[in-house]
């Protein structure tokens, strides 16, 4: 019940609905004015980044335009030419390390050797020449019967400067390796 005359309840019941959207308006008004406030400066700070990442893409593309992917495709085919000519030659290379071992196992005691040298000939077999030192003729000779009877070798070839002397003697050996031994054919 109510102690309002009904001309003053319908004036107060309008009133209360003004005031009700009034004061929704100023709190939409101030929730407006806060996000403007707050959002305002992200909006500015996207836009800016977006025309910075919009200029780096343009900047990349200018780049990528620019590289030669033709030159790079032959640089990368002629090196993969040369990685297989390399592989080829390297399967058809043998060792010398057991020949240098034969060599050296074959001295007989008196024989110090002082140095080994390979060399190719026109023909294109290769050729140990060996230098070193014997105590007596005849350990050289033991040690020159010793290398010619070792497969890999196809001759052994002493000069007679060699025998001249019968003690402390130097001498220079020519051992001619079979081209099975060793062999090593360029790739071209």
């Amino acid at each position: 019940m109510s102690l309002l005359t009904p001309n003053y309840e319908k004036e107060f019941r309008r009133e209360k609905i003004i005031r009700v959207w009034i004061s929704f308006l100023v709190i939409l008004i101030i929730a407006a004015a806060t996000g403007l406030v707050f959002m305002l400066p992200s909006y500015f700070v996207l836009v800016l980044s977006k025309d910075d990442i919009l200029r780096r893409l343009q900047a990349e593309e200018k780049v990528f335009e620019k590289k030669e992917f033709k030159s790079l495709e032959k640089t990368i085919a002629a090196l993969n030419t040369t990685i297989f000519t390399f592989e080829k030659n390297e399967k058809k290379r043998h060792d010398l390390a057991p020949l240098l071992n034969k060599i050296a196992i074959n001295t007989v005691s008196g024989i110090s050797l002082v140095s080994i040298t390979l060399s190719k000939n026109e023909q294109g077999s290769f050729t140990f020449s060996v230098v070193g030192e014997a105590n007596a003729r005849d350990d050289l000779l033991k040690y020159i019967d010793r290398l010619r009877v070792v497969q890999e070798f196809s001759s052994v070839n002493s000069p007679v400067a060699n025998l001249l002397k019968e003690n402390k003697a130097s001498f220079v050996l020519d051992i001619k390796i079979n081209p099975e031994a060793y062999k090593y054919e360029s790739v071209k």
